[in-house]
């Protein structure tokens, strides 16, 4: 029988998730909504465990790799702690942060699987209203690029089965950037403006392309106003919220010219706007949306067309590698060999390369800016090794990135063969391509 495939984008923030899925028909994303919450796209991040329904539940003869028994999550787990004797867990994102764990009847749970496991939930009551159908892709924006949330969400792959080519991981702004991308382009004819006021206050991205330029950048300026704008300043106090949006939006609005503005977040929810909305409006179009990022994924997600609008750009953010990282060869030509290509947020930046050594132990490392060209040069000499013929020692490199700007070359000694056997040496060289 025939399965729908379905292209997935799914929006983890720290209250919330959402998720769409990619309309063939409409040739849009559309955001999902719980039965038990039809009024929104909002899925709040809790989890439920119910004694009585496990018990139900486990006696289903061929059980899917989506189901766990007494488990539920976001409305219906909300809507279930009402009616049930059983153990709500809440502030899972947050626990993932601090790398907690929680005990629930007995069992101690790391954050992380909970995590994992509200998200399946959330995609398993999805597809289960879908009929017949499997995942094609999926695509997870996170709002917090925090190392222990990406392997958190890595681990979401395993458990859903999914290769690697049809699954991924992005931040919020990058599938911003998708979902402004594949908006009319009229809409960016100058910068693009993006605010998000989410739980923590606001933050303020501005959109820059710059056409007369190989490659041709899209640059992306950040503004974090979340200690003078946020919910706990203004409480109930709409008017003084309005105001102080206002003054914001006057002197960004005067810095360059502004096609159109985006705004998203929860902090946006309430009509509490009215000066401040007029000054947004003059001159520009302005749109308002809590699924931006869940959508962005979404056409992420589905590739294709929906990539071409931003294909002939490098996209220049916070989170993005600006360099290439290799070794030279150390030939007449001083031939540059990448380990990695930058271009893409940090931790989706990886590569392996392998090289068999001569008889000197040296490597030479070179990170080479891409915008400018500019290279940075390392010698390093690996120490320890056995005393091996020439190019019989092979050693592996790999980059692992902890942000940006900063990470660490990984070599480590491969041997070679049963002949030369490995000692199992490793090696880490840090680097931070901010000095």
């Amino acid at each position: 029988m025939w399965e729908e495939q379905l292209y997935l984008g799914l929006d983890l923030s720290p209250e919330y998730t959402q998720l769409s899925f990619y309309n063939m028909d409409t040739r849009e994303p559309e955001s999902v909504y719980q039965n038990e919450a039809r009024d929104t796209y909002l899925l709040p991040n809790i989890l439920f465990y119910s004694n009585l329904k496990r018990r139900s539940e486990e006696k289903v003869e061929q059980p899917s790799i989506y189901d766990y028994p007494g488990w539920c999550a976001g409305a219906k787990a909300s809507a279930c702690r009402f009616e049930e004797e059983g153990v709500l867990v809440d502030r899972i994102y947050q626990k993932v942060l601090m790398n907690e764990s929680c005990i629930v009847e007995g069992r101690t749970y790391k954050a992380k699987e909970l995590l994992v496991r509200m998200l399946v939930l959330h995609i398993r009551q999805f597809m289960e209203e879908r009929g017949k159908c499997q995942i094609k892709k999926l695509v997870v924006t996170v709002a917090d690029t925090d190392i222990l949330i990406i392997k958190a969400v890595r681990e979401l792959a395993t458990v859903l089965r999914l290769k690697e080519d049809q699954f991924d991981i992005v931040s919020h702004l990058d599938s911003g950037l998708f979902y402004i991308f594949n908006q009319p382009e009229p809409l960016r004819n100058n910068s693009v403006s993006l605010f998000d006021f989410c739980s923590d206050g606001l933050d303020y991205y501005r959109i820059d392309i710059t056409r007369n330029k190989t490659p041709e950048v899209v640059k992306v300026i950040h503004t974090d106003y979340k200690n003078d704008f946020n919910f706990a300043k203004f409480g109930k106090n709409k008017d003084d919220m309005d105001e102080a949006f206002d003054n914001i939006v006057k002197k960004l609005m005067s810095e360059t010219y502004i096609s159109s503005v985006f705004l998203t977040g929860i902090g946006f929810a309430e009509n509490w706007m009215k000066h401040s909305a007029a000054t947004l409006c003059q001159g520009r179009r302005v749109f308002v949306g809590q699924n931006i990022y869940t959508k962005g994924a979404c056409y992420r997600a589905i590739g294709g067309v929906c990539k071409e609008p931003l294909k002939r750009y490098f996209i220049d953010t916070e989170y993005t590698v600006k360099a290439d990282i290799g070794i030279s060869l150390l030939d007449d030509k001083d031939t540059f060999c990448p380990i990695v290509t930058g271009g893409e947020e940090w931790f989706n930046t990886k590569g392996r390369l392998s090289i068999f050594l001569n008889d000197i132990n040296t490597l030479k490392l070179v990170y080479r800016d891409i915008l400018s060209d500019k290279t940075k040069v390392e010698a390093i000499e690996i120490h320890g090794l056995p005393l091996r013929p020439p190019k019989t020692t092979k050693i592996s490199l790999e980059v692992d990135f902890t942000d940006a700007k900063r990470g660490a070359v990984i070599i480590r000694d491969a041997g070679f063969g049963d002949m030369y056997p490995t000692t199992n040496k490793i090696y880490r060289k840090e680097f931070d391509l901010g000095v």
